[in-house]
């Protein structure tokens, strides 16, 4: 099939006949027909259910890749005749369960009604005849041919691309009667799909019984037993609809108003009981570890095909969308999230703070535990001058990154195993280190430092806390070091981001380093090492400022026997 370009430029009207339909769609309407004529269309689907909360299973009809393909091309062709009234809020361009539990914030009454087989009852003969009809007016032939395209067993299939633009459509003379009652009487009125929804300013007394048939108890009015009003439920049945009666509910004050599924007490908010449920989840796969928490998650959700990973990842974006990712609910479960051993991640920017708000202080303890390293030597004729920055651990290990003993001359990558090491503040003593392991690789390199003091500070590698998105950390080194200087570089930043390069755990921070940064301690308010500071995004705007997790540090010394 091809020609679906088309689509952006051509709508349909009266006079498209089933041929320029076909074309519209990228086809020829001879291979249209084999669709609905040459055997059933149930073919063309694979069918499978999903659970529903009560228990229930939903039936799912997905259409076949070329099937699929024309039903969209149709929903897009349609998307251009029909235009949405304001309560609508499912199927459409920037809208979403947000959207249609917000109007009915803060509210004293929220009233639920669902529609019961909303798609089954949209049938082969409705979508035909809404097509027929103004105003849409499409000839009798081409409205076959989209009617056949888009049913299955003479229904609207709920799992086709097409299923929800047409659903919309045929609700259109519903959303406006029930819109002008919503407006008579003084309430709010959303859609969302199946679930229809009124809201109340007033005391229940008033709350309009066209609407809501509450009961009383002790001759006082009563809104937990109430049901669908009159004048409401004759406009749905007379659209060709049924009321679920199980789903009916009005909710007043001093209880929680739910949405589609979000509390609308004050502002559109997800239940505290599917936060602690996600909360659960991070717990179980932090105690237990990946492997263990799948086998309970299969256990407890046998019809599922998804990993407690994609689930939980499922959940955070959810739950994102709702609050925003600035939300400190959000942000403390995306933290955790992040910090699981498991490659998918979610957003989670740094919390806009202060800058001296949780700060630590830098004191010279730490500074003396940093190390300039120096190289200034002739490869090829050519004098090659490099400068980084190291740390000291335990054991007399001085740590850096890797590029900064080695350098491309004449396209040729040069390694230098020795260089100058020195210390601000140390009466400008230099020393000379040996590189005793290097992996580039990992951009680590561990030297010795020859003749070196029996009393060197050193640094703790932080083993207990990761460093996670959010965190405050701060980077020592030697950016721009010039002959005189009297201090460490001290850039103090925040954890933006959490990635693997090239098979290296990398962590990004919200300030820029420079290339002297290169190989200096990232600390922790603990003053641990959390990090070893590795790219700089100065001069480059599409570049990352990070360091590399001292995860990977503490990997490679254990497995190279230099701890």
């Amino acid at each position: 099939m091809n020609g679906g370009f088309f689509l952006n430029f051509v709508a349909l009207n009266p006079n498209t006949s089933p041929d320029e339909l076909a074309a519209l769609l990228g086809t020829d309407y001879g291979k249209i027909k084999h669709f609905y004529y040459r055997g059933e269309m149930q073919r063309h689907y694979l069918a499978f259910d999903i659970p529903k909360k009560n228990g229930a299973k939903r039936r799912i009809l997905a259409p076949t890749d070329k099937l699929k393909t024309i039903q969209a091309r149709i929903a897009n062709l349609l998307s251009k005749l029909y235009t949405p009234r304001e309560p609508v809020k499912a199927f459409l361009e920037g809208t979403s369960i947000v959207a249609n539990a917000r109007p009915h914030c803060r509210k004293k009454y929220v009233f639920n009604v669902d529609l019961e087989n909303f798609f089954g009852t949209i049938t082969f003969a409705r979508v035909r005849g809404m097509l027929i009809a103004k105003p849409y007016s499409l000839s009798p032939e081409t409205a076959t041919v989209i009617a056949h395209l888009t049913t299955v067993n003479s229904i609207l299939p709920q799992g086709a691309p097409s299923s929800p633009i047409l659903s919309n459509m045929l609700c259109a003379s519903l959303d406006r009667d029930l819109y002008s009652l919503a407006k008579r009487h003084r309430s709010v009125y959303t859609r969302y799909a199946d679930d229809i929804t009124f809201s109340f300013y007033c005391p229940i007394d008033f709350v309009p019984a066209e609407l809501v048939d509450w009961s009383e108890s002790n001759g006082r009015a009563n809104h937990y037993f109430s049901q669908v009003g009159y004048e409401l439920g004759s406009a749905i049945e007379r659209h060709g609809f049924k009321v679920n009666q199980s789903k009916v509910r009005l909710q007043g004050p001093h209880e929680r108003r739910i949405v589609t599924g979000l509390v609308t007490n004050q502002k559109p908010n997800v239940p505290r009981t599917y936060i602690r449920k996600t909360a659960a989840l991070i717990h179980s796969i932090e105690k237990y570890g990946v492997e263990a928490a799948n086998i309970v998650f299969r256990e407890k959700n046998p019809n599922s095909t998804a990993t407690v990973e994609s689930h939980l990842q499922g959940r955070l974006l959810y739950i994102k969308q709702v609050v925003s990712e600035d939300s400190e609910v959000y942000r403390r479960l995306a933290q955790r999230y992040n910090m699981l051993p498991i490659k998918s991640k979610v957003p989670n920017a740094p919390q806009a703070t202060r800058e001296d708000s949780d700060n630590f202080r830098v004191g010279k303890f730490v500074r003396d535990k940093c190390w300039i390293t120096n190289i200034e030597e002739y490869r090829n004729g050519k004098l090659v001058m490099i400068q980084g920055s190291a740390f000291l651990m335990k054991g007399g290990l001085l740590v850096t990154c890797e590029h900064v003993l080695s350098a491309i001359v004449d396209d040729s990558r040069e390694e230098f195993n020795e260089c100058l090491v020195s210390r601000i503040g140390d009466d400008e003593s230099i020393y000379e280190a040996k590189v005793i392991i290097r992996n580039k690789e990992l951009d680590i390199a561990v030297l010795k430092i020859k003749d070196a003091p029996a009393d060197l500070e050193t640094f703790t590698l932080e083993e207990v806390k990761e460093p996670n998105i959010g965190d405050r950390v701060a980077v020592l080194g030697f950016p721009n070091f010039k002959e005189g200087s009297k201090d460490v570089g001290i850039l103090k930043c925040r954890i933006t981001n959490k990635y693997p390069l090239f098979g290296v755990s990398h962590s990004e921070v919200d300030k820029t380093l420079y290339s002297g940064n290169s190989g200096g301690p990232v600390i922790n308010s603990s003053y641990h090492v959390v990090g070893i500071a590795a790219k700089g995004a100065a001069g480059n705007p599409q570049g990352k400022n990070s360091f590399i997790r001292v995860s990977e540090l503490r990997k490679y010394l254990e497995k190279s026997g230099a701890i």
